[in-house]
This record gives C-alpha cells, sequence and structure tokens, in this order.
C-alpha cells in the first residue's frame, strides 16, 4: 500500500522534454535531484545515478494524454495536450483531433472538443464484456492507440467511515474506508477523494458598502451606498482534493478485501472541520497494467531508493503511434470500475464541549470620519478606496453617522471559500 505524490501531469510531461538533454554536474544536490525527478510522475529517461542540470536546448514536444473512463453511465470526458517548455506558463491543449473510442464489435464512440477537453457527444456505459480502444488523430494527421482495454470488476465500498485517532500527539479524525470482492478478482484499488468544510465568517452582517459610479469612466464623484446584501456571504465552503493518488492492492492476502484503510487524517485544530465538513471518496478497480503504471511511478517518485538503482529508459503508458512506435507519448487509457460514498461529521460529534478551531484571519475594526482626519481616523475618500479593492467590509454605522468597517475575510466568508453548495453534500 502506498501513497503516489499526485503532481500536474503536464508538469511531469514538460520536464520529460528537457532531461534528454541533460548533462552531469557533481555539484548538485542530492536532495534537490530527489526533488525534480519526484515531479516526473510518469517516467524516468535517466541512465545512470548522476544528478543533473536541466538544460533547455533540443526540447523534444510529446503528446500528453489523459484518458479514463467509467462504467458510470455519463459523458466522458480525455483531455490532450503537449508538453511545454520549462519557464513556460503551462501545456498546450491539442486542438482539432479526431478523437473516439472503439470496442471490438466496431462500436464507436466520438468524442467532441469543448474548450480544454475532449467529450463523448452521448453519455454512454461500458459493456464490461467488450473491450474498448482509445483512438486519437492530431490535425496533422499522426494516429495514436492504445490497447485495448476491458472493463474492471465492479466492487462495491462497503463502508467509509469517520472515527476517532492521532495525527502526531494531536487528537485528530480519520477517514477510513473498507471494500471487499469475494470473487477475488479486483486486488487493485486506486482512491481519489472531494472534500469540503462549512464555516461562517465571525463579522458577517446582511448589508454591504457599494461605490457608484463603479469605474473612473464617468465624470460623476463617487459616492458610497449601503446597500442589502442579495448574495450568501456568511456561511461559505472551504473546498479541496485529494493531493496524492492512493494505491492500495490486496495481491497476497488471503482475501480480496481492504480493512479500516486511512484515506485522510484531519487534526482537531484544522479550521476545515470548524463546523462541519464531509469528504466523498471514489474507488476505482484497477487491473494488473494500469496499478503496475501507477506504481511505477511512485517508486520513480520516492526519494528513498531513486539514486540507488539504474532507471530505466522513458516510460511508457498504453498508447503509442500507429506509424513511429519510437516516438514518445505519455499517458494512460483505463476502463475502470468506479464506486464512491459520503461521510459526513459535526466537529461536536467528536470533540463535545470544546471550543472549535478559530477563525484563521485576523479581524482588523477601522472607523471611517466622514469631515474631520484625527490620529487613527479616516477620510470617506479613503474608505471609497479600500472598498474598491476589497479589503474591508461594512460593519455597523455609529452613533455619528459614521461607517465602522472590518477586515474583509472577516465579514465575507467567499474570499475564504465558495458559497456553492457541493453537489454531494448532506446537512
Amino acid at each position: 500500500m502506498r501513497r503516489l505524490p499526485r503532481y500536474g501531469i503536464e508538469r511531469a510531461a514538460a520536464l520529460l522534454a528537457k532531461l534528454n538533454t541533460m548533462k552531469k554536474r557533481t555539484s548538485t544536490s542530492t536532495f534537490v535531484f530527489q526533488r525534480l525527478l519526484g515531479t516526473l510522475l510518469l517516467l524516468s529517461i535517466i541512465g545512470c545515478t548522476e544528478p543533473y542540470a536541466l538544460q533547455t536546448r533540443n526540447f523534444e514536444s510529446a503528446l500528453v494524454i489523459e484518458a479514463s473512463i467509467s462504467n458510470e453511465l455519463k459523458q466522458h470526458s480525455i483531455k490532450i495536450s503537449r508538453t511545454y517548455r520549462l519557464g513556460e506558463s503551462g501545456p498546450t491543449f491539442e486542438n482539432g483531433a479526431n478523437v473516439y473510442v472503439q470496442d471490438d464489435l466496431g462500436n464507436t464512440f466520438d468524442f467532441e472538443q469543448q474548450d480544454t477537453l475532449y467529450v463523448s457527444e452521448n453519455a454512454f456505459a461500458p459493456n464490461p464484456e467488450r473491450a474498448y480502444t482509445l483512438h486519437i488523430v492530431t490535425s496533422d494527421g499522426t494516429s495514436y492507440s492504445s490497447t485495448p482495454e476491458k472493463q474492471t470488476t465492479p466492487t462495491p465500498i462497503e463502508s467509509l467511515t469517520a472515527v476517532a485517532s492521532n495525527l502526531g500527539e494531536l487528537p485528530a479524525i480519520q477517514i477510513r474506508i473498507n471494500t471487499s470482492d469475494p470473487t477475488g478478482n479486483s486486488r487493485y484499488y486506486r482512491y481519489e477523494y472531494e472534500e469540503a468544510g462549512r464555516f461562517k465568517v465571525p463579522h458577517w452582517r446582511n448589508k454591504y458598502l457599494a461605490v457608484y459610479p463603479d469605474n473612473d469612466d464617468d465624470d460623476t464623484f463617487p459616492e458610497l451606498l449601503l446597500m442589502d446584501r442579495t448574495e450568501e456571504a456568511e456561511t461559505c465552503y472551504k473546498k479541496g482534493r485529494s493531493k496524492s493518488i492512493i494505491l492500495v492492492s490486496t495481491v497476497g492476502l488471503a482475501e480480496d478485501r481492504i480493512i479500516d484503510y486511512p484515506i485522510r487524517t484531519i487534526a482537531d485544530t484544522a479550521y476545515l472541520i470548524n463546523e462541519r465538513y464531509g469528504i466523498k471518496v471514489r474507488q476505482y478497480v484497477q487491473n494488473l497494467a494500469s496499478y503496475t503504471f501507477y506504481k511505477t511511478m511512485s517508486e520513480l517518485s520516492s526519494t528513498g531508493n531513486l539514486l540507488s538503482q539504474l532507471q530505466p529508459g522513458f516510460f511508457y503508458g498504453n498508447i503509442r503511434s500507429d506509424g513511429n512506435p519510437n516516438e514518445k507519448v505519455i499517458g494512460f487509457f483505463e476502463v475502470s470500475a468506479v464506486d464512491e460514498k459520503v461521510v459526513m461529521f459535526n466537529y461536536g460529534n467528536f470533540f463535545p464541549g470544546q471550543l472549535p478551531p478559530a477563525f484563521p484571519s485576523e479581524c482588523k475594526f477601522d472607523t471611517y470620519i466622514q469631515d474631520v482626519l484625527e490620529p487613527g481616523q479616516f477620510l470617506g475618500l479613503q474608505l471609497i478606496e479600500r472598498v474598491q479593492e476589497n479589503a474591508v467590509n461594512y460593519y455597523e454605522t455609529d452613533t455619528q453617522g459614521n461607517y465602522v468597517v472590518v477586515t474583509s475575510k472577516c465579514g465575507d466568508c467567499r474570499l475564504s471559500g465558495s458559497n456553492i453548495t457541493p453537489p454531494w453534500w448532506q446537512n
């Protein structure tokens, strides 16, 4: 069982394109070198154990493919891009490609370009009896295809629980998963999660300050208006995703069963669980080839033995160029059986009577005097500027008609999270 650091696939691809031109430099620290290779999720192309210095000459473009379809009835998506040079802003999306998935009976599922993704024109769920092949023809006519892949065994998650635990010396909540396949055909599992913590800002008010007019093109002198809020700004959700790909194998065990495997551990001091917390875990059943692909990425990115062995050549997935088998292609096409579960809890469920974690931002109050400037006080024009900068939020109006304001993060939750409830959230 291991956790695989999940860095951007395009970033790893970018580094691949430079490593072919690396030269030895013995003064480079082993630590820096290990961290560099730790980002190479999909490959290792170094043939010795000496540290290297990055060079950017002779840049080599390679196709990067992120392609996974599940047993869910939905429109599936595939991402295709190109490697990019270190120092460039990001990957180049591969425009104008012809993308389709075909089963072994000749049934074709076409994908169409939508922004930076290729999305299936129609929703479909793979037939577990059929084998599927990904085909890509780029705009220059170069064709690529994967090996035929069959859907893995559907295996439901038996339970997802939150239990009291520890994180070092701190009390914590641990999210644990249980699953099993009585047939013994699954064996290889990958997990990802989405999480969200609901929170409230401490100094929300149902009114806010607005500047009118709100642009510099109008000749009218700007003024402040006190408006009623029409959007949720008191209660929001701090959202996140797994930063690791979690791999679990039951090979070698008497049963194809995972018992109380820890997916996530959160200390009791984390503001994420201040009020109510939820996590949705997705389980992907893999085959040996896809599991080996991710496992190899994990081993190449680990610091424990990266420099103690000779590294292999370019690490291919299951997608190749049809006309040039030596062309470097990065990615793996898989057809996975997927299941998911959600678990929710309130802070008080585990820590009754204990004060929840404090709001993480410092809240400062200021009073803005409209007519007189005194030490520690501010003119109305200055308040207009701070409102335009979204630096402060309205708190109250004092007995003299002056505005008291508070640091924006303390009065508007949208600056620290999203006011959109996750679709899987349970109250």
